[in-house]
């Protein structure tokens, strides 16, 4: 999102920011002189945190008026509106009225049970359950997703944005792609829907040709770098401006070799629907056949020889250059495809590819302090239902004192089943991990909380199987309460400022995640409950910070560590394991916990903050705040991405 502009308008807090702070909110804007734009943004101030100013978005339609909802941060300071440059009147010389007021937690319990009702449903759900933690998580998210447009007055006001950007003159390009066009289908009327919408672009250098002609160009050797291939199936439609947005990564870079972009749906009554933001380049996803690529331009010489483009998919064909490294793969956060009612995206395949490696010799660090129910727990998964494998289990023992710990710890010294390392002094779980790998015996090293236990006993082989790819640096794995919600589903970057676990405390069985938490991924980072990596990478990145992430934080960090030199994080459901973390960790929410958690924040903002801020893995039109797959009113950066 922008950073705070000088046009930003302060709201009057009246009874002052604590009484606002950490607390259901509303906004009433009447802003009939436009000076606010259509996506206005609300910038909470926060004191002694990094970053100072977090922001959210919600729309003003047409004659000036908006609601936004939302919940304020902790240390609220102070709350102001930044206008939208894209669509504000700059002349405008009446102010907005704007007033606030604090919800109680039963108007918000009310809208939220009226406008997202089986959200609500869940949050019950989870209350009955006993999962008080989750009840709150979820009731805190949806509050925060009130505001989320309609997709309707979304692509509306994203329309009116667009009309106003100043692109750069694409004639002054370096280069200028020639593009050309396959339409494939047997349907007439759906082959002259997508050729109707070729007619009104604003890219000219096209022209129509077969795939089977584009096999010949290429096997008489006349692919040249300025000459790009899209391949359409018939009755998708093509924004006014989707070759030219599409090309333009081209034009300016030979590295690039795909492009691809988001898209939606036409029902039959010709509104669009269904928007499908996508990631970007995620080769786990695309062998599923959860992410399609049809409507990807293709750079003709970048086509590995012997690919025949007839007879392969895009997704085939985008596949075999990724393996043999034929340029850039990036992502365009926009909509630019639209698929008719006849154009419908392919079923997902049934199964997924597990790679798996048998009897993996595995160093296990398990960082305690008492709880012997749950070490015995994890103890026991380790050795009893596990399969077979060459286990070197450390425990890093955090100044136990209870007898029954003592006496569990005691006999599995014993019989030889785990070493036990002392740690004295204030828990620093970074250190924890620094001291288990130095002691390793074992190249893979797994790190594993004390309160996680396994489900199938094939966890392990398949976590092992992931690093076979020498290009994998870590694989983490999903994580679920013990009532069935989600723990872990990997992380996404930005999340709750700097990170938070995706599809937290959703239920797999449902439809909130699209098919993700089912789905083998890459993603920014796994969490240190369940991660496994290699000793070596472990040592050349230096560990975790024992420094300044003691607590959190610092599983992503060594994660970001390992893109940063281009290794891959792949996150797997196929090893799933129960963790019971509302039972082994306290809140953060002493004064002394606060402190030491706006420091580990501070910290990753100083390090990664333009990496938070852009999650490859996370699609900038949605929220970062709200749940996923809720629309983010004033989207982030919409310039074509790569994922590393």
């Amino acid at each position: 999102m922008v950073e705070p502009s000088q046009n930003e308008i302060e709201v009057a807090l009246r009874r002052g920011p604590t009484h606002y702070a950490d607390r259901p909110i509303t906004l009433l804007v009447c802003d009939p002189d436009n000076r606010l734009g259509r996506r206005p943004q609300v910038a909470f101030k926060r004191r002694d945190r990094t970053p100072h100013t977090v922001f959210r978005s919600f729309l003003i339609d047409g004659r000036g008026r908006g609601r936004f909802y939302g919940w304020t941060p902790v240390q609220l300071e102070a709350v102001a509106l930044v206008p939208d440059v894209a669509t504000a009147n700059d002349s405008a010389s009446t102010e907005p009225q704007i007033k606030i007021r604090r919800l109680s937690l039963a108007e918000a319990a009310l809208l939220i049970a009226f406008r997202r009702t089986l959200a609500f449903l869940q949050i019950i759900r989870l209350f009955l359950a006993g999962n008080r933690k989750g009840a709150e998580f979820r009731f805190v998210r949806q509050c925060d997703a009130l505001s989320a447009p309609d997709y309707r007055d979304w692509v509306e006001a994203q329309a009116l944005a667009e009309a106003s950007e100043t692109d750069d003159d694409a004639r002054a390009w370096p280069r200028r792609p020639r593009i050309l066009v396959s339409i494939e289908g047997i349907d007439a009327a759906a082959v002259a829907e997508t050729r109707q919408s070729l007619e009104t672009q604003t890219w000219r250098v096209f022209q129509e040709v077969s795939a089977a002609e584009i096999d010949q160009m290429l096997e008489r050797g006349e692919a040249t770098d300025d000459l790009l291939w899209l391949r359409l199936p018939a009755g998708m439609r093509v924004a006014p401006r989707a070759l030219e947005r599409l090309a333009r990564p081209f034009a300016f870079s030979t590295d690039v070799a795909v492009v691809y972009c988001d898209e939606d749906q036409i029902d039959t009554r010709g509104a669009r629907v269904a928007p499908f933001f996508k990631p970007a380049w995620n080769e786990p996803l695309v062998r599923s056949g959860w992410l399609p690529l049809e409507g990807a331009l293709l750079r003709l010489a970048s086509i590995p020889d012997g690919v025949s483009l007839q007879s392969a998919s895009t997704a085939e064909i985008v596949l075999v250059m990724a393996q043999v490294s034929a340029g850039t793969v990036m992502h365009l956060p926009r909509v630019l495809l639209h698929r008719g009612p006849s154009c419908r995206r392919s079923d997902l395949r049934d199964t997924i590819v597990q790679p798996k490696r048998e009897r993996p010799a595995v160093s296990v660090i398990i960082p305690t302090r008492d709880r012997a129910d749950l070490l015995e727990a994890c103890l026991k998964g380790l050795f009893e239902n596990t399969a077979p494998a060459d286990l070197d289990v450390i425990v890093i023992d955090n100044d136990s004192a209870e007898p029954a710990t003592l006496a569990l710890l005691s006999r599995y010294e014993q019989s030889g089943l785990i070493r036990r390392i002392p740690l004295p002094g204030a828990f620093n779980f970074s250190r924890a991990c620094n001291i288990g790998v130095d002691a390793a015996r074992r190249d893979l090293i797994l790190l594993l909380n004390n309160d996680v236990e396994p489900i199938d006993c094939q966890w392990l082989e398949c976590l092992a199987g992931e690093l076979d790819d020498p290009m994998v640096g870590a694989a983490g794995n999903l994580l679920l309460f013990p009532d069935g919600f989600v723990q872990h589903g990997g992380v996404t970057l930005g999340a709750g400022t700097v990170a938070r676990h995706s599809f937290h405390f959703l239920d797999p069985k449902g439809n909130d995640d699209r098919g993700l938490l089912r789905q083998r991924r890459d993603m920014s980072a796994v969490t240190a409950a369940c991660l496994l990596t290699r000793k070596d990478l472990w040592r050349r990145l230096g560990g975790m910070d024992e420094q300044k992430l003691t607590v959190a934080f610092n599983d992503v960090d060594y994660c970001l560590k390992l893109r940063e030199v281009g290794f891959r994080i792949v996150w797997t459901p196929e090893a799933a394991m129960l963790h019971r973390e509302s039972v082994s960790r306290g809140a953060d929410d002493t004064p002394q916990k606060l402190q030491r958690f706006a420091e580990e924040e501070r910290a990753m903002h100083e390090r990664w903050s333009d990496t938070l801020k852009a999650d490859p893995y996370y699609n900038p039109n949605l929220s970062l705040i709200a749940e996923e797959f809720v629309l983010e009113a004033h989207p982030r950066s919409l310039a074509a991405r790569a994922s590393a």
